[in-house]
């Protein structure tokens, strides 16, 4: 007996000394800094905004130099001697694209690529706000599931004490110590289950702000939830089949695909260019056994020299320059352009076909979304008659068992009950909540302002109404009287049979 009251103090002792609790404001901070998720996002938008540069420089000069050395051996024949020396040079060449069609329809898919890329991390955001105050209610719900757990512990171990006492002075049987002692078993396996939910929680939630989290903020004691504004649905599935971010990017992977189809036809067209080059080379003189001279006339031509070799010696070095238009055209590449053709088609089908898909997807989320608010608040109305009724029942369960009209198993029944409202109550206003934050999301009007607004609705200070009980009138129990009465109310001291410790 003194272990079980040592228990019952402990679970209540429990939730009295809870870690210090975090709200969503400033978890939702944490995670704009710490979440993988979010960071690739990041990432992503930076390398895919330098396609427009990318698509830009194929519109700009292209300049290219080049720089040659050599060492040459020559062998005249025929009597000539032979020559060796060494010559460099250089080459600048400078193209304008004046007339590249397909390269102006990459630059207007450059354009796209920067519009895709920042449609992505506008839905990456959106989708870390999700994620977290689904991550966030979630470990909510643990938590509270964890204190109804022990407060219903507690509360069945006072009612197994109190039946094992009557028990012992004969005023009830052996069955209702025996019914209160399976409860009992049974919340704290309960317990243990709710605990080792609630650390998975907390567990998905650290994945997103990348620290441990221990406890919560709940919600506010009679914090009205907020309904969905507009409240026709229809608005709210319109608004997501133009402005959904998945529809966006579709959008815009389609305008990509048709240009990439006008591209694939420029194939056929001629390209024109303006070219200009300057080139130097500095040429060894020719004469007999060396023209390591670069045309200085250092090297005077070998007694003997065949007049045509000793002319080589003087050919230096010399300085070309040329500008003027350069056209491309086209005229066969194997069917390539055709086969290119035909792709892009079938590409730019298949990107509208995402398009519908996608547009399809953002109404049924808004629907989806929509409803589970509507739904959401009619239930949270539902289930808080039913906490009621619930409550109420437990009272006059209590008070009965008080009186001897009821048996323990009527009372830890009640208490179940109302307990199994609670939390579902609880369940009911998070995933009200959640399905809010879906719903503008689903129309890509999910900001942060919203994150505050729900922080708001959030509370520090826990108020009890979870795991407080209510508290029967005391009453005298029959005592010698249920005795008396023991064959008409049904029950049977059994004096013989010792109770379990």
């Amino acid at each position: 007996m003194a272990v079980l009251l040592a228990a019952v103090a402990l679970a209540c002792a429990l939730p009295a000394l809870p870690a210090r609790a975090v709200g969503l404001a400033q978890l939702y901070d944490e995670a704009l800094a710490n979440d993988a998720q979010l960071q690739s996002a990041r990432a992503a938008l930076a390398a895919n905004s330098e396609e427009l540069p990318l698509a830009r420089a194929k519109l700009l000069p292209q300049l290219s130099a080049s720089l040659n050395a050599s060492r040459q051996n020559t062998d005249f024949g025929g009597g000539f001697p032979a020559s060796y020396g060494n010559s460099h040079g250089y080459v600048l060449s400078l193209t304008q694209p004046l007339i590249h069609v397909d390269s102006w329809y990459g630059y207007a898919q450059g354009k796209l690529a920067v519009d895709a890329a920042q449609a992505s991390f506008a839905q990456a955001r959106q989708d870390l706000i999700v994620r977290l105050g689904e991550a966030y209610f979630n470990a909510l719900a643990a938590q509270d599931s964890v204190a109804i757990a022990r407060s219903q512990k507690a509360s069945i171990a006072q009612q197994l004490e109190q039946a094992r006492r009557s028990f012992e002075v004969g005023n009830t049987t052996i069955t209702d110590t025996n019914e209160a002692q399976a409860k009992y078993d049974q919340a704290i396996s309960q317990e243990i289950a709710a605990q080792n939910d609630l650390a998975v929680k907390l567990a998905a939630l650290q994945q997103i702000v990348g620290h441990p989290v221990e406890h919560v903020d709940g919600l506010a004691a009679g914090t009205p939830l907020p309904p969905p504004v507009p409240a026709d649905i229809n608005q709210w599935v319109d608004a997501a089949t133009d402005a959904n971010y998945q529809v966006v990017s579709k959008q815009i992977a389609l305008d990509s695909a048709q240009r990439e189809t006008s591209k694939a036809r420029s194939g056929h067209l001629p390209t024109v260019d303006l070219v200009a080059s300057r080139s130097r080379s500095s040429l060894g003189s020719a004469g007999a056994g060396n023209f390591g001279g670069f045309g200085s006339g250092a090297n005077s031509p070998a007694a003997g020299t065949p007049p045509l070799a000793a002319g080589f010696g003087g050919l230096g070095s010399y300085t070309s320059s040329a500008i003027g238009v350069q056209v491309t055209i086209p005229l066969f590449a194997g069917g390539a352009t055709q086969s290119r053709v035909r792709q892009t088609l079938a590409l730019e089908d298949q990107a509208s076909a995402d398009l519908d898909t996608a547009r399809r997807n953002a109404a049924l989320s808004a629907r989806q979304a929509f409803l589970g608010v509507v739904s959401g608040l009619a239930q949270v109305r539902a289930l808080q008659t039913a906490e009621q009724s619930a409550r109420t029942s437990l009272e006059s369960n209590l008070l009965g068992y008080q009186v001897g009209v009821r048996i323990n198993i009527d009372v830890l029944n009640a208490q179940d009950q109302l307990f199994s409202a609670r939390r579902d109550l609880a369940k009911a206003r998070y995933d009200t909540l959640i399905n809010s934050l879906k719903l503008k999301a689903a129309t890509a009007s999910l900001t942060d302002q919203d994150v505050l607004r729900l922080s708001a609705l959030l509370s520090p200070v826990d108020d009890g109404s979870l795991t407080a009980l209510p508290q029967a009138p005391t009453v005298p129990h029959p005592g010698a009287a249920a005795k008396g009465a023991a064959g008409k109310s049904g029950r049977h001291t059994m004096p013989n049979v010792t109770a379990p410790r």
